[in-house]
């Protein structure tokens, strides 16, 4: 085919392959489009984080049980009902008294209108204006009727014939008109009532008198002043007779009746405005309530349901139709979600040890969902038992659960970094089902991070029981402290203390039961699981001690330098020995090829090809970790074994085959002959990757003074750090030199110096000779070239790492 027609079938291979594929399934959908997504790790944790936020919110939403039953007074009660929360209960007799006390407070509203004072002074001077002007025209004289009947109709009174002239004879003159304001005005002014025994009623309290005019008004407390139309006009006519010097006697009559007519009621009663008042200070009156305590026993099992009963079991029922539970439920849900969101982003972007795979994630996600439910279920049991054991409150039971139990499984499955992240959370959610209790929050936060902290090196099962001692003295002293702050050390502080402190034991208890559980579900390799993989008595490394004796004891001082380093920079040294004991079971399969099983035997891979040779190196990664899981030794050794060699150069065999390589024929690329990896990602990782190498090439030394060994290890170190080996694992340069530290030291004390024996008897010390040399013959006497090889040792050519294993 020419080249046109390789591109034009290119192109159509193209055009192919961008096709849309028709969807005959439903399967086919799920295939292509829903199966990446399940598979995102991404979208794995949105699902986790959406669904846990979703049981929880459930969980923690207020759920409030009400009475099954519908009481009426006079019935009995069949069970024990108890306030399921705190509450309010109005007192409607104590509120209807409190309502009327307020009402009968409201003083009565009296409406002032000074205008009808103004008035009667203004008709009684026009009136007696007019009548002057008659006067002074002559024009009474002789019409004294129809003049009298105008003064009657202007004044509202009905004169006598024998009044009217009387009045006439004074010219109806400015002191006559002046006398009779003087009797109306003062008493006026006071007020006047239309019914004084009405007013009467108000004695002792007084009323609030309103100015109609300027809407201005005042309490008066003396009502005595107050009178109406007949005590008027009898004061009328006491303050006529004190006048008798000045008035004539048949005038005072006269002015009298002028004066009592002219006095009009000038303060009603207003009768609206007061019972608006009264009306409105009657609804101003707040309920009267009292409080019931959340698990206040209602009414008891037996007892006849009085008034009093029946209000709080109505306010419980109210208070039930009233919680709006699926607003609740949501807002919860927002709330967690925002929490844990929050929380997540900070600790993953900001704290180093926290990366949360999706394991990781269920396994935390049904930590906190079991604390939460079992939380729940305990305060049920709690209310029940307080009804039989009345003196002992139910929230005193509540420290006796084993609330720091999950984060002591958080640290031992995971990290301490994780824990404290799930204290807080754990904590919080344990306060919210707790009526918000902040105490409570601070109660299980402490004890999560004492129980953490006493499992971080769980290498026997009685420091689980130790730990639990720890937290149960921490809670009791908590519970005591608290006790002292809020000023109630009493009694109750025993009980409370002492509950708190057998929570601490039962929480590790539990902890010692789901420890295993936890292991077999997520695979996890606990500090114990260590321990016991740390037996030497295990299959495997039976087989490896038959099979491959020097890959064994290569690997049991890879150990040993491996725990020493671990110590030295304070990581995890019980993982980073066990490790070392599996790193090379892989070579189970294919012992002879690697030399420290030959025993002087011919090297296999002197017949093979350098890239064959290579390959077989490389499998013995793969072979373990085939091994390891079929053996369940857990993820951590798993990825310890997969990243021992990391992507490291296979030196020997690549520089063999570089000086085989035909440039013309073929290339020989480096990538061929480097470990797949992939490379160390933990500390324990790296330091397994360095003490493998500095214990085989150490076996390369035909002198291992103190000197060469420190110069050895120095050598391993940097080779490894230069390539790149050791950046995914956190490993820093103080790290380094204290791993180096370690291996010098123990180094120094395997190739120790021995003690030169005298001539006498050379045989027997040449035996003895023999059998010191025996626990490391194999790195001095078997090949006569080492000393050679170890002068040519350098970064890149040491013979036991180019060299087969």
């Amino acid at each position: 085919m020419d080249d046109e027609g390789l591109r034009k079938a290119k192109r159509q291979n193209s055009r192919a392959k961008k096709k849309p594929l028709p969807l005959k399934k439903l399967g086919d959908f799920k295939t292509l489009y829903l199966a990446p997504i399940y598979r995102n790790p991404t979208a794995q944790k949105w699902m986790i984080g959406i669904t846990s936020t979703i049981i929880l919110a459930l969980l923690l939403s207020p759920t409030i049980r009400l009475p099954s039953e519908q009481y009426r007074i006079g019935d009995v009660a069949s069970a024990d009902i108890k306030s399921t929360q705190d509450f309010l209960v109005e007192d409607e007799n104590a509120t209807l008294v409190k309502r009327d006390e307020a009402k009968m407070a409201v003083l009565s509203v009296y409406d002032y209108d000074p205008s009808i004072l103004q008035k009667a002074m203004e008709k009684t001077r026009a009136s007696f204006s007019f009548m002057r002007d008659y006067v002074e025209f002559d024009e009474v004289r002789g019409q004294e009727a129809e003049r009298g009947k105008e003064l009657g109709k202007l004044l509202g009174v009905t004169f006598t014939s024998k009044e009217f002239d009387v009045l006439a004879k004074t010219a109806f003159g400015q002191s006559v008109e002046d006398v009779i304001i003087g009797f109306v005005q003062p008493l006026m002014r006071k007020g006047i009532v239309g019914d004084r025994d009405f007013l009467a009623q108000e004695k002792g309290r007084g009323i609030v008198v309103r100015n109609v005019q300027t809407q201005t008004e005042r309490i008066r407390r003396q009502l005595d002043t107050i009178i109406d139309s007949a005590q008027a006009e009898a004061i009328i006519k006491q303050n006529a007779k004190a006048l008798s010097k000045t008035i004539r006697r048949e005038l005072r009559p006269v002015l009298v009746k002028i004066a009592s007519h002219l006095m009009e009621p000038n303060l009603t009663f207003n009768r609206n405005e007061t019972e608006a008042r009264k009306t409105a200070a009657f609804h101003e009156v707040k309920p009267v309530l009292f409080q019931i305590k959340k698990g206040e026993m209602l009414v008891r099992e037996g007892e006849r349901i009085t008034n009093g009963h029946l209000i709080k079991l109505q306010a419980l029922k109210a208070l039930g139709k009233e919680a709006n539970v699926p607003l609740i439920t949501m807002g919860l849900f927002f709330l967690i979600l925002m929490i844990v969101y929050l929380l997540y982003t900070f600790s993953t972007k900001n704290i180093r040890k926290i990366s949360l795979n999706s394991r990781n994630l269920v396994f935390v996600s049904l930590n906190l969902i079991t604390i939460v439910l079992a939380l729940k279920v305990f305060i049920f049991i709690s209310e029940s038992i307080e009804s039989n054991f009345l003196s002992i409150a139910s929230s005193s039971y509540y420290y006796l659960f084993p609330v720091v139990a999950g984060a002591m499984l958080t640290r031992i499955v995971i990290n301490s970094e994780v824990a404290i992240v799930y204290s807080i959370i754990a904590s919080m959610f344990s306060a919210i089902i707790l009526d918000n209790s902040l105490f409570f929050f601070i109660y299980a936060f402490i004890g999560s991070i004492v129980g953490a902290n006493g499992v971080a090196r769980c290498e026997q099962r009685s420091t689980l029981i130790k730990a639990g001692l720890h937290v149960g003295v921490a809670n009791a002293l908590l519970i005591v402290f608290y006790e002292m702050f809020r000023g109630t050390l009493g009694f109750e502080v025993l009980f409370n203390s002492g509950f708190g402190f057998i929570g601490g034991i039962l929480s590790a208890i539990i902890v010692l039961g789901t420890t295993p559980i936890v292991e077999g579900i997520f695979g996890y390799t606990t500090d114990i699981t260590l321990l016991e993989l740390a037996n030497l008595d295990q299959p495997i490394l039976k087989d490896l001690i038959v099979q491959a004796p020097g890959t064994y004891h290569h690997s049991i001082i890879v150990g040993s330098l491996a725990e020493a380093a671990a110590k030295a920079i304070n990581v995890n040294p019980l993982l980073a020995r066990v490790s070392a004991y599996y790193h090379d079971i892989g070579k189970i399969k294919k012992a002879l090829y690697f030399s420290e099983n030959q025993g002087g035997k011919r090297n296999p891979h002197d017949k093979l090809s350098p890239s064959m040779s290579s390959l077989i190196l490389n499998a013995h990664v793969k072979d373990g970790v085939e091994l390891a899981k079929g053996q369940k030794l857990g993820k951590k050794i798993l990825d310890i074994i997969q990243q021992h060699h990391g992507t490291s150069l296979i030196s020997f065999f690549y520089q063999k085959a570089k000086e085989k390589e035909n440039p013309g024929v073929e290339s020989i690329n480096e990538k061929d002959y480097r470990y797949l990896g992939p490379r160390p990602q933990t500390k324990e990782a790296g330091i397994v990757m360095l003490a493998d190498a500095v214990e085989a090439a150490s076996k390369t030394l035909s002198d291992p003074t103190p000197s060469r060994v420190k110069g050895l290890v120095s050598r391993i170190i940097n080779t490894i750090f230069t390539d790149g080996q050791l950046e995914d694992c956190e490993l820093t340069l103080k790290d380094l030199h204290h791993i180096e530290e370690s291996f010098d030291r123990i180094l120094t004390g395997i190739f120790h110096q021995r003690v030169e024996y005298p001539d006498s008897g050379e045989e027997q010390n040449t035996s003895k000779k023999e059998g010191d040399e025996g626990t490391h013959s194999r790195s001095t006497k078997p090949r006569k070239t080492r000393q050679k090889d170890d002068q040519k040792v350098g970064p890149n050519h040491l013979k036991r790492v180019e060299s087969p294993g």
